[in-house]
Parts: C-alpha cells; structure tokens; sequence
C-alpha cells in the first residue's frame, strides 16, 4: 500500500482571517473562563503566521500585538474594547491593497496607544546606578 501525503497550503490571507475571528471572540468574552480558548488560538494563529510569513508586513504588527498579549499572560489583562480595536486596526490593515513600512510603524504606535505594551521584554535601564555600587 502507497501512502500519500496531502498538503493543505494556508494563505497569509486566511490565517489573518482566523486571527481577526479570535480577536473578535475575545473581545466578546473578555474577562471570562471562554476567553483563554481563544486566547490560545489567537497566540498559535499569530505564531503560524510568523513561521510561514515572517516576510509579510502584517506579520510585523500581529508579532507586536503576540508579545504583548504572550509576555506574563498579558492576554488576561486587556479588555473587551482594546480587543476590538486591535481588531478594527489588523482588519483595516490586512484590507489594504500594499502595506508600507510607514503603514506598519503606525499600526505599532496604534497598538501601544491602545494601551498593547509591545516591547514587554525591553530591559529597564538605571541611569541614576553609579558603577560599582
């Protein structure tokens, strides 16, 4: 017997499409039990579409919005309405016909705006410590 593989090609598109449906969920049930199934799908969506797409522009901006959500379950924390913006701006994003790098800074500034700490694993720097102390 012949065993054969069938591979199933996922589009930037549809995972985009799978990450804009969870956003949305969680924006519903944020705050509840349910929300952490779709936190969960939310964070494997947006780390396939890194894997396979690093290179599209969207990707940039749904890898800003994982690290926020990601760092310390953060997902926990943010409400129904920053979920729904966050959606309002990837949706608004991926119906754009090119995205610049212009266009990807901006959606980043939205999300930290929003109140998305995107850059949760910075490092704090002391400019009062004297060396040596």
């Amino acid at each position: 017997m012949k065993a054969e593989q069938t591979v199933i090609f996922v589009s930037a598109a549809e995972i985009t499409n799978h990450i804009l449906e969870d956003l949305q969920k969680l924006s519903t049930y944020s705050g509840e039990p349910m929300a952490a199934v779709y936190a969960d799908n939310l964070l494997r969506e947006m780390h396939l579409l890194r894997d396979k797409y690093m290179d599209n522009p969207i990707a940039e901006v749904v890898i800003a919005l994982h690290d926020a959500l990601f760092f310390q379950n953060r997902w926990i924390d943010y409400t129904a309405y920053q979920y729904l913006q966050a959606y309002n701006l990837l949706s608004s994003l991926a119906r754009q016909e090119t995205i610049n790098n212009s266009s990807v800074e901006e959606a980043i500034l939205v999300l930290e705006k929003d109140g998305f700490n995107t850059l949760p694993f910075g490092v704090q720097l002391d400019f009062n410590r004297v060396d040596g102390m």
